[in-house]
């Protein structure tokens, strides 16, 4: 993540679509006599279709029809509304970490949702801090999981932990947690199976493999991040309540985002969740991983 600013402005640049709808719809209207009803409604559904969700797109309604009938200015006023839901995102990785533990990455979510390429990212990411960084297979009943994962490492220039096929992922995590407090390994990110959401057993084998992890290591030491596919819409928030009621989440890590993502899935995330975004990730290259931040992110919507 280093160059981080520039990253972060380069992703920004895909939200140019949700962009140039809101300010085409408010620009049209705003300094006419005033708006009607269907245009209201209109403009709301722009906001729901850019993944900000209707109960966020009511409310940004009412307080823009209170901006325009004092005669203020519609940038200012959705500036403040935004960003008061994101301002206290806190995206810091291990704030209150015990320096005598490792640090130890959960990546969990459903198939499909990038975890692995994320682990990848991170574990470059973690190095070029001056870690000393392994990877974690717990993924370890499906083998191309684990290839998958020993390329990443190599790409990271890192260590990679796999266990023989059919280990108990508990079991796997806790001879991984052996052998990274022999080296003297520093951060381990565990990249584990894709689970579904509905699917008890699944979850709760999650829940045994926190458990190992809790026993040998602080919480503060722990990031236990759900990895949301950022075109995932409501699913999204399915995933991360049932996930919730087996481990705790401490953040979200949003994958995938491309031109076709919209920033509104963002604020329903950390408002609809209570759960902080932590990290944004675009593109296949290993350095397309940032910390995100809230500020400027507003700002790119807005102005």
């Amino acid at each position: 993540m280093s160059a981080a600013k520039g990253l972060f402005k380069k992703w920004l640049s895909n939200l140019d679509a949700m962009k140039k709808q809101i300010k085409e719809r408010l620009n049209a209207v705003w300094n006419r006599e005033a708006i009607t009803e269907e245009e209201w409604e209109q403009l709301e559904e722009t906001l729901i279709q850019s993944d900000i969700g209707p109960r966020l797109a009511m409310e940004i309604i009412e307080e823009l029809q209170v901006t325009k009938s004092e005669h203020k200015d519609w940038q200012s006023c959705l500036f403040e509304k935004l960003y008061s839901i994101i301002e206290k995102n806190d995206a810091r990785l291990f704030p209150e970490a015990d320096p005598q533990f490792s640090k130890i990455v959960v990546l969990m979510g459903i198939n499909g949702a990038g975890k692995t390429t994320l682990a990848g990212k991170l574990a470059r990411f973690f190095k070029d801090q001056g870690e000393k960084v392994s990877l974690v297979a717990a993924d370890t009943f499906r083998a191309a999981a684990q290839e998958q994962l020993e390329i990443w490492a190599k790409r990271a220039g890192v260590n990679i932990i796999k266990s023989s096929s059919g280990t108990n992922p508990g079991a796997a995590v806790f001879d991984a947690l052996q052998l990274i407090k022999k080296r003297g390994d520093t951060v381990a990110i565990v990249d584990t199976a894709g689970r579904s959401h509905v699917n008890k057993n699944l979850l709760s084998e999650l829940e045994k493999l926190s458990k190992v992890i809790y026993r040998e290591i602080p919480s503060s030491n722990v990031e236990n991040l759900l990895v949301i596919d950022a075109l995932a819409g409501q699913n999204a928030f399915l995933q991360a309540e049932n996930i919730a009621k087996f481990i705790p989440i401490t953040g979200v890590a949003l994958t995938k985002w491309d031109s076709q993502a919209k920033g509104g899935i963002v604020f329903r995330i950390h408002q609809e969740l209570a759960l902080p975004i932590k990290l944004v990730g675009t593109g296949e290259t290993i350095e397309d991983l940032f910390i995100f931040d809230p500020e400027e992110f507003v700002r790119a919507i807005v102005y």
